[in-house]
């Protein structure tokens, strides 16, 4: 019988080595590779365009001509020098040929040097997307699992929504409607933050670098932060509403309390659907009590077996911790230690009320110190209580692990149960809860029973956070729909805050704010984005770069009258205070970035030597959306502006900012009139950002611009952003809805409120540091705009909110 080599389980590799994707036919490997390859910008090599280019001949064309056997050997042997002579830098599709056993059996040794992802994806859809019939179902579906055996990485390709439900009525929103090129946007993005990890590209990535930016800190070192926990029985049952996930924690805790031979497959698409609606990082832990796990039959050989079975294949999916019982086999935990990867692994132990160790004993602080040497990067102890009293016991463990001198794995500490709860609203890290969205058929009495809200609410209540005042400061604010967005956001959340338009308009209200120690932060519009700027005791590189703020936040001080650090003022932002100084942050960008990101096609995907950007405007918002493409890594942008001076002010300021920041000495140019012809040595643009000013205080509709046609030259379309909003329907929206029409050309069409909640969403998690509630804010933003023709109906509002992701 011929043996199999073990797969390199190591999972931790040159952040260069070609990343190798594996899978059946019609898993999606070409279209995620496709997404990998753009995201870490990489050559994208497929089995098939490599067999013609080594043989001369398609795959289909040899085998017709050499016979099956000849082929074979053939096949094997182009797939194996693929794999050898592109090592680096590239993202490999393997086809058919991975399933021979010579592939394979290369493939186990090639994974001790390379990550290799095996795609899965739903039978049913393989088969439709395909047109097989029943046996051949079978056939196929047979042999997908020797991938497992072959790979070190697993990945499950879950359906856009978008694509399982096209629309086609002429009044679907422009981005949403049935010829919208791109139908694969959530599955890119939950793909590219995937290979980001697994290939250890993610570090940075985001191009933020602030301590109040929520995708800059994790969990464990933010305050009193959240994971949702959500048993795979609740999954299984299907008593958990997924989409209403996307809010009420800092993570997804996914307990698994069922496992067997064919559970494989399950927890990896649980993890991909918790992973899409609550993209927040996922915590796997094992409930080795359940009777999904341990049968009533089972050896504790058997039930050991299991959980790491559970252990390994949490690490395959490359989640972003793992809790490991300390109680198990130290040999097997070292081993798991060894192959986490880039996931945190998280020492656990739970104390049952007649443990010898209590909060107050050695053995239990020993504990500690010995998952820190095992190489644990958390701790975290539970303990079942019969007092109330032993709450405060909590406090002093805690407390003594913080007071040990150098660098030491963050503690999660608390009681669990109803008598517990106390010391679950104090513990600051990762704290599991419950939440609205899961209804579960039986209680388990030591699952969580507090939410997020419940947890900040008292936290409010015990005054450990205090009630701030936000609002926003700027001209015509009286149509902002930020306060309606905010303090929706604080009452989800549980927090006491409350968000205003100031009765005056006047700059001096700024020193009013700054002597109330409850003041927690403000929007910033036009005029004030550049002259605040000004004031700034502090500010972010974005802010330097754009030139521009949209946020500004207190900077606060001790009793000593010492300024806290950024880290620390960052820990502090929902505490009242003395104000010293002001922060300032420009999400404006982020919100654009995000609105590019999220609409633009893989055919449009960004090459610093191919894409071009275009943005109308020279104001605030027309800076943030140059900035913001070049941070997607656009290298050539051209800006026009009715008055030419600001336009080149503009390409000034960004050309000197990038020959000091990248490498290039000239980014932005400047297009002179509507009647230029697009320049030669340019790519017509694939990324357009209209920012042209509308005055909706005094029923001004904006500008009447219109696209010059000779600048739409765009063969694959792109995405064109529209920021004004009153009107919603803008003249240049309704432009390119006929030009679309009448060419084919897949333009993608965003408008206004998309950026305004974009940018608002960032605001609120920047200043508050709870993440933000998406699909809330995104309906009181549709629920409160008042346009032309009044406000949205309901079925206009449910069809956008559908498309919130």
């Amino acid at each position: 019988m011929h043996k199999q080599s073990p797969v390199d389980k190591r999972r931790k590799f040159d952040p260069d080595a070609s990343l190798v994707l594996v899978g059946i036919r019609g898993c999606g490997k070409r279209s995620l590779g496709f997404v990998a390859a753009t995201a870490l910008k990489r050559r994208f090599i497929t089995e098939d365009h490599y067999f013609k280019e080594r043989t001369g001949y398609t795959r289909h064309d040899y085998l017709k001509r050499y016979g099956s056997q000849e082929f074979q050997r053939r096949d094997i042997d182009v797939l194996k020098s693929m794999l050898d002579n592109h090592r680096s830098r590239c993202v490999i599709e393997c086809g058919l040929g991975s399933l021979t056993r010579p592939v394979q059996e290369h493939l186990r040794q090639y994974s001790a040097t390379n990550p290799i992802v095996y795609i899965i994806r739903d039978m049913d859809r393989i088969q439709s997307l395909l047109g097989l019939e029943g046996q051949a179902v079978k056939l196929i579906g047979e042999g997908d699992p020797l991938h497992r055996t072959c790979s070190n990485f697993e990945f499950y390709n879950i359906e856009d929504r978008s694509s399982l439900a096209a629309q086609t009525d002429e009044g679907t929103p422009d981005r949403r409607c049935v010829d919208y090129s791109f139908k694969l946007k959530e599955a890119k993005e939950d793909f590219t933050r995937f290979v980001r990890f697994v290939t250890g590209t993610d570090v940075g990535h985001t191009s933020y670098d602030s301590p109040f930016v929520l995708l800059e800190t994790p969990p464990e070192l933010r305050s009193y932060t959240h994971a949702i926990f959500v048993r795979s029985s609740d999954l299984l049952e299907d008593t958990v509403k997924i989409p209403e996930l996307e809010s009420g924690g800092d993570a997804i805790e996914l307990c698994v309390d069922r496992w067997g031979v064919d559970m494989a497959a399950t927890m990896s698409k649980h993890v991909s659907l918790l992973r899409r609606s609550a993209r927040t990082p996922i915590i796997i832990s094992i409930d080795t009590s359940s009777t999904g796990i341990a049968q009533g039959n089972s050896s504790a050989s058997q039930v050991s077996n299991a959980y790491f079975a559970i252990v390994e294949h949490g690490l395959r999916l490359g989640v972003e911790y793992l809790a490991l019982d300390l109680n198990q086999d130290r040999s097997q935990i070292s081993e798991a230690i060894r192959t986490r990867g880039g996931t945190k692994i998280i020492g656990q132990r739970i104390f049952e009320a007649s443990a010898p160790e209590t909060w107050e004993s050695q053995a239990c602080f020993d504990l500690y110190l010995e998952a820190e040497k095992l190489g644990c990067q958390l701790v975290r102890f539970l303990r079942v209580i019969t007092a109330r009293e032993e709450n405060a016991a909590v406090v002093k463990f805690t407390n003594k692990v913080q007071a040990l001198p150098g660098e030491h794995p963050p503690v999660i500490a608390y009681n669990v149960g109803s008598l517990g709860r106390t010391s679950q609203v104090f513990n600051s890290i990762l704290t599991p809860v419950t939440h609205p969205a899961i209804e579960r058929s039986s209680d388990n009495r030591r699952d969580p029973q507090i939410t997020s809200r419940d947890a900040v609410q008292a936290l409010f209540q015990s005054y450990v956070l205090d009630p701030l005042k936000f609002c926003i400061l700027g001209g015509n604010v009286a149509y902002s729909l930020s306060p309606a967005m905010h303090n929706a956001a604080f009452r989800q959340c549980g927090m006491n805050h409350t968000y205003t338009i100031p009765d005056s308009p006047s700059l001096a209200i700024l020193d009013r704010l700054g002597r109330d120690p409850h003041f927690g932060g403000a929007s910033v519009v036009q005029p004030w984005r550049v002259h605040l700027s000004h004031k700034l005791v502090a500010k972010s590189r974005h802010v330097e770069a754009i030139g521009a703020i949209n946020t500004i936040m207190p900077l606060r001080a001790s009793a000593d009258g010492a300024m806290y650090s950024l880290q620390e003022q960052a820990s502090r932002r929902n505490q009242a205070g003395p104000v010293v100084g002001w922060y300032g942050e420009n999400t404006d960008w982020a919100g654009i970035m995000t609105c590019i990101n999220r609409n633009l096609s893989p055919r449009n995907a960004i090459s610093p030597l191919k894409t071009t950007g275009l943005v109308i405007g020279a104001g605030g918002m027309a800076r943030a959306a140059v900035y913001a493409m070049l941070r997607l890594g656009c290298r050539k942008i051209f800006i026009y502006n009715r008055t030419l001076a600001r336009a080149e002010s503009v390409a000034r300021h960004f050309n000197s900012w990038a020959a000091s920041q990248v490498d290039a000495t000239e980014v932005v140019y400047v297009l002179k009139s509507l009647k230029d012809e697009w320049p030669a040595d340019a790519c017509p643009p694939c990324m357009i950002a209209s920012c042209v000013p509308a005055d909706p205080d005094r029923d001004e509709p904006p500008a009447n611009f219109e696209m010059p046609m000779q600048w739409l030259g765009s063969p694959t379309g792109g995405v064109v952003l529209e920021f004004a909003y009153k009107p919603l329907d803008t003249p240049l929206l309704r432009q390119m809805r006929s030009i679309r029409s009448e060419t084919g050309r897949p333009w993608v069409l965003v408008d206004g409120l998309d950026n305004v909640v974009e940018q608002a969403i960032s605001q609120i998690e920047l200043m508050t540091g709870r993440k933000a509630p998406r699909r809330l804010m995104f309906s009181e933003a549709l629920r409160n705009y008042v346009g032309e023709d009044g406000p949205f109906d309901e079925r206009t509002i449910q069809t956008r909110l559908e498309q919130v992701r």
